[in-house]
């Protein structure tokens, strides 16, 4: 990554006895991306900023008090870096009319300037040609070019972009000498966390490492605007020493979106994920999350395993385990409080006929237990394809038979002497009887397939 430094030279204030800030933020934010604060007496002196990537910025020197807020401003003005050391060359590319970004059919010009996921080539000389047409086309003739706004225009009468048409840009070398430093802020530092705390604006960029000193830690997000666009934080999570499960919760400050799955974030042991600041517009900034590893997605969705509850993680067994909501948060928030009515019931209406099979609300009339939830205890039962019910119902034993009859032939009367007699009634064409049997099927206790045994858990 291409960097740049930043030296400010500032004069000797001797009759100011605060402490004085510098401070880079980029120029169209006012997240401070690096700063240097001076203590005790203010000589004349560079403040020296390497490693800053390459980007528009203005540097603020200021007066602050002992709550580094700002209350006076010693100097304040826009940088623009200079261009980059030697040659800077870019691959070409190939871009399809209707399948590239802003690059329709039918349309005579086109802006490549990185809008809404369009390509983004301001700043090059480009060549372009028509792959399935013309070749290399002209410029000035078949097209004009704006390296500064990236507008393409074509020229000739009715000359229209075609749908499926590639494009090959070729990019012109940019040549231009200027002054490189090495970077300074690759590297990250971790911080961790035991208990309830604050998410500070220098985290970002850093790693907080979660271990929470119990089941349950919240973590309060700083305001979006104090943080720099892009810088993302990496937060990794552990479980409470002696306890295989913990809840770490994300709060967002204010009307502040989180945007991701259902906006909320609770992260379980043995997670991670990384969380940055992205601005859509002027006021319009959101929490975005990228890279996470867990069961985000997946919370609630029942798997099987062939580990006991002891050898898993992130799982819980369907075996009717009485919970705390602040522990599994996670699946108590986000799907037994999204359940429909109908598929959860009362914590102490779970032992009560066939509820246990449904997960139970966090609402018990005891108060020692008005913070415990039921899990469901499915154990013992083979699962059902639903298609006219909902998830959880019971069904009991059943067994499909026909009509189970017997035919025995009477036979014809006997006549004669001497021999065996024969079942009838004497008659010359006799009649065939029809009775009802009763069976015993089986050598079990149920009604059951041929099976295997599984341990069947569900995602928290």
């Amino acid at each position: 990554m291409a960097t740049v430094v930043l030296d400010a030279y500032s004069k000797a204030y001797p009759s100011i006895t605060n402490r004085i800030r510098a401070s880079i933020t980029l120029s169209n934010d006012v997240a401070i991306i690096d700063s240097i604060i001076e203590t005790g007496v203010h000589n004349a002196r560079v403040w020296h900023f390497p490693g800053l990537p390459r980007n528009n910025y203005s540097f603020s020197l200021d007066e602050i008090d002992g709550s580094g807020v700002p209350i006076n401003n010693l100097a304040l003005f826009d940088v623009v870096p200079g261009t980059i050391d030697g040659t800077l060359v870019r691959d070409d590319e190939q871009i399809q009319v209707d399948t590239t970004t802003g690059f329709d059919s039918g349309l005579s010009s086109v802006t490549f300037d990185g809008t809404g996921g369009k390509p983004n080539y301001i700043g090059w000389e480009i060549v372009p040609s028509e792959l399935d047409g013309r070749g290399i086309l002209k410029e000035g003739l078949d097209y004009t070019w704006n390296k500064t706004t990236g507008e393409m225009v074509w020229l000739q009468v009715g000359d229209t972009l075609q749908t499926g048409t590639y494009y090959n840009i070729h990019f012109n070398p940019i040549i231009n000498p200027a002054g490189n430093s090495v970077p300074t802020i690759n590297d990250f530092t971790a911080r961790i966390i035991v208990e309830d705390d604050n998410i500070l604006v220098e985290d970002f960029g850093n790693t907080i490492i979660v271990e929470p000193s119990g089941v349950y830690l919240e973590l309060q997000l700083p305001d979006i605007t104090t943080v720099p666009q892009g810088r993302a934080l990496s937060i990794e999570t552990k479980a409470a020493l002696g306890y295989s499960v913990s809840c770490v919760k994300i709060l967002k400050e204010g009307a502040t979106t989180i945007n991701f799955l259902r906006g909320n974030l609770l992260m379980m042991n043995n997670e991670s994920l990384q969380i940055y600041r992205f601005n859509r517009g002027v006021g319009d900034d959101e929490w975005r999350v990228r890279y996470p590893s867990g069961n985000f997605a997946t919370v609630g969705q029942s798997i099987s395993d062939d580990f006991t509850q002891v050898g898993v993680f992130c799982k819980q067994l369907l075996d009717g385990s009485i919970k705390n909501k602040y522990q599994y948060a996670r699946i108590y928030e986000e799907v037994v409080l999204n359940l429909p009515g109908t598929q959860v019931v009362n914590y102490d209406d779970w032992a009560t006929g066939n509820n246990k099979y449904f997960f139970s609300l966090a609402n018990s009339a005891n108060p020692a237990n008005a913070d415990k939830f039921y899990f469901p205890d499915r154990r013992g039962l083979f699962e059902r394809n639903n298609n006219s019910g909902k998830s959880g119902d019971y069904r009991d034993d059943q067994i499909k038979v026909s009509n189970l009859q017997v035919t025995i032939p009477q036979g014809n009367s006997y006549t004669g002497s001497g021999g065996t007699g024969r079942f009838g009634r004497g008659s010359v064409s006799p009649n065939d009887v029809i009775i009802s049997v009763v069976g015993t099927l089986g050598t079990g206790d149920e009604t059951s397939p041929k099976q295997y045994l599984i341990n069947k858990y569900c995602l928290i």
